[in-house]
C-alpha cells in the first residue's frame, strides 16, 4: 500500500511540474509572437532556439520520470 501511495504522490508531482513547464512555454511563445510583431526577428529566433532546447531537455526529464514510475510499478507487481 505504501508503494501505491508513493506512486500516486510521484504522479501528482509530475503533473504539477508538467503544468509549470507548460506555463513557461506559454510565456516564451507569447514573447516570441510579440517580438515578431514588433519586427525583432533576431530576438525571436534566439527565444525559439531556447524553446527548442528546453523542450528537448524537458522531454528527457519526462522520459526519465516515466522510466522511474514504470520501474516502481514493476516492483509493486
Amino acid at each position: 500500500m505504501e508503494a501505491l501511495n508513493q506512486t500516486a504522490t510521484n504522479t501528482a508531482f509530475a503533473k504539477e511540474v508538467e503544468i509549470q513547464r507548460l506555463s513557461w512555454f506559454d510565456a516564451l511563445f507569447a514573447t516570441i509572437k510579440a517580438d515578431i510583431k514588433n519586427g525583432d526577428t533576431q530576438k525571436a529566433q534566439k527565444l525559439a532556439d531556447l524553446g527548442q532546447y528546453l523542450a528537448e531537455d524537458f522531454q528527457q526529464y519526462s522520459e526519465d520520470d516515466l522510466a522511474g514510475l514504470n520501474q516502481e510499478q514493476e516492483v509493486v507487481l
